[in-house]
């Protein structure tokens, strides 16, 4: 008996320690960063597919088969949008050196009409830093999407895992979980199997909910700047798109570097995008969010904008975009153990 239970502690011992052990590597080699981020990206495209996967594995089709379609899919889907976007993209940064000399030179001649005016000493540092703010945010913005885009051919052969990675998430990902189970005590199984049940379905909801939402945002952010002739629209709309993923914050993101855009053409194009762009985020809020998403997370604004605002400062924009499912995460598990345990 006690050989059993020496054997149990030195199970969850060596559990631990190999999870502080995986913790302290992660924040000391970025090699072990690299590997966790591509984890992470895979399950997180293996755990977006989940629900296509169970509803293929109704009309017959066995976990394998059904991973393997999504997957080769999602393959397709992703170079097919490389072979429209791509060219569209490198189109518009031929011209990206000239739109933000446009920009440096509308931002100083804004900024000098401005100028007399802040006579007060305290106007005239509140003036210089909302100049220097917004000069470093726009040239930010632009050289963080082609860095990102840089580092997308430099990493090619790492991103092109990510799809065997997901397959193997989505085929086996049962069998993956039941092995972590056997770490934990028999008798909290069952519990921690249920719980995870219940984070898997407001969590999912919530994720897909929001890629649909993204994607529907990226495409009507399209064709209003197409409409508008706004330069860079497929840039603009992809960056709209992507922010649109933190809510309440994302959509000001999104919105702003194309009214500044249409700002260098003329006054009356900017407010014409920012009406254009307002309207467009009050049918998403009020019309598509609650027909797509409904009440899935059950979260007040206000605990989801102050989880906003932690997870900013504690990482950043992606912070920011992992702030709600980890809220979601604590809700769920606080919620069920005081149903199970109280």
């Amino acid at each position: 008996m006690k050989e059993i239970k020496r054997k149990k502690l030195y199970k969850y011992v060596m559990f631990f320690v190999v999870i502080l052990f995986v913790i302290f590597l992660s924040l000391k080699s970025s090699v072990v960063r690299e590997v966790l981020y591509l984890l992470f990206i895979s399950f997180t495209i293996a755990y977006t597919l989940k629900p296509i996967q169970k509803r293929m594995e109704q009309s017959r089709l066995s976990k394998r088969t059904a991973a393997l379609i999504l997957i080769c899919i999602l393959i397709l889907i992703v170079l097919a949008a490389f072979v429209v976007l791509i060219p569209s993209m490198l189109k518009e940064s031929l011209n990206l050196n000239n739109t933000l000399e446009s920009i440096q030179r509308f931002i100083d001649k804004f900024y000098l009409k401005l100028k007399p005016i802040s006579n007060n000493k305290t106007m005239y540092i509140i003036m210089d830093n909302i100049y220097e703010k917004i000069n470093n945010y726009l040239i930010g913005v632009f050289a963080n999407v082609f860095d990102a885009l840089l580092n997308v051919g430099q990493n090619i052969v790492t991103i092109a895992v990510i799809p065997i990675i997901s397959y193997y998430f989505l085929s086996d990902g049962d069998y993956i979980g039941n092995k972590l189970l056997n770490f934990l005590p028999i008798k909290s199984r069952n519990m921690i199997r249920k719980i995870s049940c219940d984070i898997d379905k407001i969590l999912g909801r919530y994720i897909v909910s929001q890629l649909l939402l993204c994607m529907i945002i990226g495409i009507a952010t399209f064709v209003i700047l197409i409409a508008l002739k706004v330069n860079f629209p497929v840039i603009l709309s992809l960056l709209n798109a992507f922010f649109n993923i933190v809510p309440y914050f994302g959509p000001i993101f999104g919105a702003v570097p194309a009214i500044f855009i249409a700002l260098i053409d003329s006054p009356q194009k900017a407010l014409w995008t920012a009406v254009w762009l307002y309207v467009l985020q009050q049918i998403e809020g009020n019309i598509l969010s609650p027909k797509i998403t409904g009440d899935s997370i059950s979260m007040h604004p206000l605990i989801v904008i102050l989880l906003l605002i932690i997870g900013g400062e504690a990482a950043g924009f992606l912070g920011m975009i992992l702030a709600v499912p980890i809220g979601v995460i604590v809700k769920v598990v606080y919620e069920d153990l005081n149903y199970y345990l109280f």
